[in-house]
Parts: structure tokens; C-alpha cells; sequence
């Protein structure tokens, strides 16, 4: 690259000089093109005009000569104005044409233009630079003194202009020598408008728009023929249609009289004529004209158009603001939704056509509103970019149905008889409260004061918890519910589980008190809420430890007594067995025998079901015992591995294994079989007594404990009244009513 000196006396002096020639030769070219052009356009102006006077030639053929004329002016165009302009003219190019004019430069101009430019000489030597400097400086000083003009044929382009001049004069001496020749030329061919020639009758149809009626596809249509003011109105009309089908092939022509309807003028002078015809349900493009006496109408089209209406919809759903949930769109097409209350609802609809206007109707209650017009689609919309999509928003506070109003840039509406417009229906859902559950595992309906009852807690919520507490109410004349918040509870999480050790006697229960447990909780519902969910009561009578343990001994001996039945019920199944077992004299066991072994198996299994049933209800006991703080290690080992235990490994292992035994019985009865299913047996009713064994002997210390009690509570009321007498004797009984006397003061 030269240096900055150089680069700067070389744009100064050269590149202005070469531009110049470059606009002079384009000018030049242009004028070579535009005298191509004008005569063949003038040549193609009389040529037509001359041929439609004398054929008076039909809209048609016009249109057809027109499209010729224009694509020959646009070849002329394209060959002999458009390429040679499009030839490059850049400095290069100019500067090689200086050299072929003037050869004296010897290539001085060309390397001047080469080594000027900004990459010329990227990575060569000091002196290569020093070389292109000076070749630049030399093409400067040996061009200094040419006329670059001179590489141009001035007398080819002076002639060219005279011709293009004298074209545009001889065009404009026929506008005004013959304009109305030209207008009528001009409206012809060019506009393609039909002239007025001299007849009798005129006809014009009524409403029609560049050679169209538009009508709505369904619709009934009324075609107008109005007498054109100053002509003769003729004796009958006639409307000839084509059904114009959408591949541009028409049907068969129908013809049709036009009745004639006379409007009488203000003041019953007069009047004007006009025939019609009316198309009931018009289903496709129609081509008509129009004929009565000499007046004929050009061919015109009822161009049937459909309605705007929602092509697609899709509606987007933001929910309120407390559910912390994303917005969310509905499937495309969907019309029904069921959203929250407090929700933010967009519709998105594509439309079948161009509209002008669109209104959100919105019918709630009875009620029907227009929310306003709809705006375009926004560039989060799912019809983005779309010249027909439009977006509309409501927030209602019900349920409620819409329907977009449409009005096209032809005035059609979505809105007729036969074509209602979309309606989308939107059902708003209360927030249902959280779900709430307690549980208190292993507890009757009585506790002591010493009791500690293990309490489960679930809390769930869709959209988050607010709130989370255990409440209860000691039931006491002048006590009110108390509220307790769960350690370790986050407001805002959806699910929340905790089990809780909960002490009576650090809630101060005493005995007489009827405890109401429950749980609560809130959720973050700001619109209609917030919602309160609770877990249903659990209700616990507080008694004294005496009550509570003559409560669980009496029960305990009913699930004796139930155990009894049962050991009883296992013995008569065992005797039946033994009594199905006896040799029979037939050689086969008869289908009965065997089916009554398969009756005995399903006995056996469902003994073995009561007796899970009596586990079940001791283990109540041993865990109501442990609640309440009156179990040790006596007692457990009593319940839990004198009865408790022994009663699981029967229900679970020596029954099962008996009913195997009896259904083995039930497929062919064989002395090993046999064998087997009497060892199961003995095995079930020895540990079933074992059990028994190990209740009765409790049952008659617990019997004896019971009475000792009885003794102890007869001896505390006994003590009790020695006290009262005592007192009465000594102080004496203040009348009922009254309070005792103060003592005097000393």
C-alpha cells in the first residue's frame, strides 16, 4: 500500500476525473437504450390505435395486446437499456479504457489504480512500496494534461439524444393535437376501459365494483340493472350466469328474465326503472351479463367471498399469582376450559382472511360485553408474525363464555343466520382447601393424664401450604381450641408429614376432660381464601388409671372368650377331619368326601383370619398400655410373648400349613397324607391351649389385683369420711348458703 501522501494526491487528481467519465458513459449508454425504446413505443401506440378504430376490438383481444406490447417494450427494455447499464464501470475498467485511447500511458494508469488500492502490497519489501509510490506519482504526471472525455463517441450519443427528443415531441404533438383520439386510445387500450358508443338502450348494474359484486358465500344475492339517464328503457331484460368454478372453467350460461321495478320520483312526477334477479343461496363465483334491446353489458362476476371467522384458537392461562405455577396454553382447538378463580386468560385466534376489526365478546350472567378490540399477535403469541392473528385478554371474575366479533375490509361479519361465530366457554374452579389428615396409631377412646400419644400429621396442597398446626381443645366448660405450629414447617412447601410424641400432662389434662384433636392448615389463596382445611376430630375421654385398666381387662376377657370360640371351632374342624379320614369300604373316595376336605381347608384359612383379627386386638391393648405409661416389662412379656406373639406364628405358619394339609386331603386321602395333616392339627390346638393357658393364669392374678383396688378405693373413702366427721365435730357445718366466719383478727 502507498503511503498517505501518495494515496491522498492520487484520489484528489485521478479517481474524480475517472468517475466523471464513468457518469458520462453511463449517460451515453442510457441514451443509445432510450432511443431503441421510444420508437418502438410510439410505433406500438399507433399500431393499436389504428387497429381498435377499425375492429373495435374486443376487451379481450385488448387485454392480450396489451400484455404483448408491454412484455416486447420490457425485452427492448431489458436488451438495450437494462444489460448495458448493468456492465461494470468501476475505476479499473475506466482506467483501461483511458490506456486504449491513449497507449503513450503504457499500462502507467492501470498500475497507478492497481497499486492504490488499500491490500495493494501487503507483505512485499520497502522498495516494492517505494517502486509502487512512484508509479503512482508518474501515471498522476503523464496524465495530467489528457481529456478522458475523449475515449467517448460524442456524435453517436448528439445523435441518439435527437432521436429520443424527437419522439418525446412527436408523442406529445399527438396528445394535444388529437387528445380526444388519444384518450379514447388511452382508456381502450390502456386502462382497458369500454367506451361509450352510440345505442339506443343503456343498462349499468347497480353496486358493481371494478367489474365485480361481492356476495357472501350462503347468502342471497340481488342483482341490479338500473336505465342509464337519457336512454330508452327496453321492453324486457334478460341476465345470463356461468357458474365459475375455482380451476377458472365455467358452466353451462343460464338465462333468466329480469322483472322490471319502477321507483316512483318525489312528488309522483316520473320515476326510474331498474330489473333485478335475485340468487337464493349463492355457493360459487358466478359470470353474468346483462342484455335487453341493443344495450349489452360486459361480462362482470359475482365473486362469492367467505365470512370472516376464527380459523384457530388457542387459549393461554396464567394462573393467579399465589400458585406460583407457570402460565400455561391449551391444546389448539380447544374450546372449553376450566381454570382457577383470579386466573389471567389470552386468546390467540388466527383468522380465515384479513380483518379490519376484532372485538372480545364476553356473555357472563345474562350479560353481554365487548371487552374492546383485539390487538395483533405479540411475538409470544403461538400465531406470531402472522398477518391474521390477533390476541385478546380478560381476567373474569365467573364463569363466563366469549366469541370474537370480526368485520373484514369488505364489511362481511362473522355474524349471520346460518353461521354463528365461534364460542369458547371458560369455568373458573374454587381452590379446594388443603388436605388434611391425623392419625393417632394405637389408642382407645380413653387415655390417662400420663398418656403420650404418638399423632401423624399429612398436609397437602397444590399450590402450597401457608400454614400448618395441631389444635385441641380440652373440653372444659370455659376452654377455647389452641393452636400449636409443627416444628420444622416451611410455609409455600406442597406436602408436609410429621409425627409428634403430644403429652397430656404437659397440655395439663386432668381427669373428666374430653380431649378434640384435629389438624389445620391454610394455603396462600388470595383471591377467594384463604381455604381452611381440617382432619376430622379424634375425640379422647381422660379417666383415671383404675377406669382405664378395668376398661382394658374387660376387654381383654371378651377377646378371651373370643379365643375360646375359635379353639372351640379348631376342634370340631379337627373331629370332622378324623371323621372324613375313616376307611371306606369303595375303592375310590367318593367326589363328595373329597370336596368336603376342600370346605375344611377353607375353614382352616379363615380361622386362621379371626385369629389374626384377636391378635390385632391385643396388640391394641399392649399399645394403649404403653400410650398411657402402665405397661413394664411383666406386662409386655405377658401380651406380647405369652399371647401376642405365639397367636401371630399360628395365624401366619401352623394354620397355613394345616389348610395345605387339608387341601392334600381334598386331591386323593393316602395314610402319609393323612399322617401329615393330624400332625398339623395336634400342633395348632396344643399351641391355641398353650396360649389359653397363659390368659386364664393371668386373668385370675389380674382378678386378684382388681379386688385389691376395690379394697384400696373402699379405704380412701372410708378415710375420707372419718376426716369429714371429724371436721363437723370440731368446727362445726355452716348452714348451707353461707360462708364461715372470718377468724377475729388478734
Amino acid at each position: 500500500m502507498v503511503n498517505e501522501a501518495t494515496q491522498r494526491q492520487f484520489d484528489v487528481s485521478l479517481i474524480p476525473r475517472l468517475r466523471g467519465l464513468g457518469r458520462r458513459l453511463r449517460l451515453y449508454i442510457l441514451l443509445d437504450g432510450l432511443a431503441i425504446l421510444f420508437p418502438a413505443a410510439i410505433a406500438g401506440m399507433l399500431i393499436t390505435l389504428l387497429l381498435d378504430r377499425a375492429f373495435r376490438l374486443e376487451h379481450d383481444i385488448r387485454v392480450g395486446q396489451l400484455i404483448s406490447g408491454i412484455i416486447l417494450l420490457g425485452l427492448i427494455a431489458w436488451r438495450w437499456v437494462w444489460q448495458p447499464l448493468r456492465v461494470p464501470a468501476g475505476s479499473r475498467e475506466l482506467a483501461l479504457l483511458v490506456e486504449r485511447r491513449f497507449p503513450q500511458l503504457k499500462s502507467r494508469l492501470i498500475s497507478a489504480v492497481e497499486f492504490a488500492r488499500a491490500d495493494a502490497g501487503d507483505g512485499l519489501p520497502l522498495y516494492s512500496r517505494e517502486f509502487m509510490e512512484a508509479v503512482v506519482r508518474e501515471a498522476d504526471r503523464h496524465t495530467a494534461d489528457l481529456r478522458f472525455e475523449d475515449v467517448l463517441c460524442h456524435r453517436r450519443a448528439r445523435k441518439q439524444a435527437a432521436v429520443t427528443f424527437a419522439c418525446m415531441g412527436l408523442l406529445a404533438i399527438f396528445i394535444i393535437g388529437a387528445r380526444p383520439t388519444m384518450a379514447l386510445w388511452f382508456q381502450r387500450n390502456i386502462l382497458l376501459m369500454d367506451t361509450e358508443w352510440p345505442q339506443r338502450n343503456r343498462l349499468m348494474v347497480a353496486g358493481l365494483q371494478e367489474g365485480k359484486l361481492l356476495a357472501a358465500r350462503g347468502d342471497d344475492v340481488n342483482v341490479f340493472a338500473d336505465v342509464v339517464p337519457g336512454y330508452e328503457t327496453p321492453r324486457q331484460v334478460f341476465i345470463e350466469s356461468r357458474a365459475l368454478h375455482q380451476d377458472g372453467s365455467t358452466g353451462a350460461t343460464e338465462r333468466r328474465q329480469m322483472p322490471a321495478v319502477v321507483a316512483q320520483a318525489a312528488g309522483g312526477a316520473g320515476g326510474t326503472t331498474s330489473f333485478t334477479h335475485m340468487f337464493e343461496r349463492i355457493e360459487e363465483s358466478l359470470l353474468c351479463r346483462i342484455s335487453g334491446g341493443d344495450a349489452r353489458t360486459d361480462w362482470f362476476t359475482i365473486e362469492v367471498v367467505e365470512r370472516p371467522r376464527v380459523e384457530e384458537v388457542t387459549m393461554a392461562v396464567a394462573p393467579p399469582a399465589y400458585t406460583r405455577l407457570e402460565a400455561y396454553s391449551l391444546r389448539s382447538g380447544q374450546t372449553v376450559a376450566e381454570v382457577l378463580k383470579g386466573s389471567h386468560l389470552q386468546f390467540h385466534i388466527r383468522t380465515n382472511k384479513p380483518v379490519v376489526r376484532a372485538v372480545l365478546v364476553r356473555e357472563m350472567g345474562g350479560t353481554r360485553a365487548e371487552l374492546g378490540p383485539a390487538g395483533r399477535a405479540t411475538t409470544s403469541a403461538p400465531y406470531r408474525g402472522e398477518r391474521n392473528a390477533f390476541t385478546a385478554e380478560d381476567a373474569p371474575g365467573a364463569t363466563a363464555s366469549y366469541s370474537f366479533l370480526l368485520e373484514d375490509e369488505l364489511g362481511f361479519t362473522n355474524v349471520s343466520d346460518r353461521s354463528p361465530p365461534l364460542r369458547l366457554s371458560v369455568r373458573l374452579l374454587a381452590d379446594r382447601p388443603p388436605g388434611v389428615k391425623l392419625r393417632v396409631k394405637g389408642v382407645g377412646e380413653m387415655i390417662t393424664p400420663q398418656a403420650v400419644l404418638p399423632v401423624e400429621v399429612d398436609f397437602a396442597d397444590a399450590y402450597g401450604l401457608a400454614t400448618a398446626e395441631l389444635v385441641y381443645d380440652p373440653g372444659r366448660k370455659d376452654s377455647q381450641p389452641v393452636s400449636e405450629p409443627l416444628e420444622g414447617f416451611e410455609p409455600g412447601t406442597k406436602t408436609f408429614t410429621r409425627t409428634i410424641e403430644w403429652s397430656a400432662a404437659a397440655h395439663r389434662l386432668a381427669e373428666g376432660d374430653r380431649l378434640t384433636l384435629r389438624a389445620e392448615a391454610r394455603d396462600f389463596d388470595d383471591v377467594s381464601g384463604p381455604n381452611l382445611g381440617q382432619s376430622a376430630n379424634v375425640i379422647l375421654r381422660v379417666v383415671s388409671r383404675e377406669e382405664l385398666l378395668a376398661e382394658l381387662n374387660r376387654r381383654e376377657q371378651e377377646y378371651r372368650q373370643d379365643f375360646e370360640r375359635l379353639i372351640r371351632a379348631q376342634e370340631e374342624l379337627y373331629a370332622e377331619m378324623l371323621s372324613l379320614s375313616r376307611p371306606v369300604r369303595t375303592a375310590e373316595p367318593s367326589r363328595d368326601r373329597l370336596k368336603a376336605f376342600n370346605l375344611l381347608a377353607r375353614r382352616q384359612r379363615d380361622h386362621a383370619s379371626r385369629l389374626n383379627v384377636i391378635r390385632l386386638q391385643f396388640e391394641q391393648v399392649l399399645s394403649e398400655l404403653q400410650i398411657n405409661g402402665m405397661a413394664n416389662p411383666t406386662v409386655e412379656a405377658r401380651l406380647g410373648g405369652g399371647i401376642i406373639e405365639p397367636m401371630g406364628r399360628i395365624s401366619r405358619t401352623r394354620m397355613p400349613t394345616a389348610a395345605e394339609g387339608l387341601d392334600a386331603l381334598s386331591r386323593e386321602v393316602l395314610p402319609e397324607t393323612l399322617e401329615t395333616a393330624k400332625a398339623a392339627q395336634d400342633a395348632v390346638l396344643a399351641e391355641m391351649n398353650r396360649v389359653l393357658a397363659n390368659m386364664q393364669k393371668w386373668e385370675g392374678f389380674q382378678e386378684a389385683i382388681a379386688l385389691l383396688r376395690e379394697v384400696l378405693k373402699m379405704q380412701g373413702n372410708l378415710n375420707e369420711e372419718i376426716e369429714k366427721r371429724i371436721e363437723e365435730e370440731i368446727f362445726g357445718t355452716a348452714p348451707a348458703g353461707t360462708q364461715p366466719a372470718a377468724e377475729p383478727s388478734k
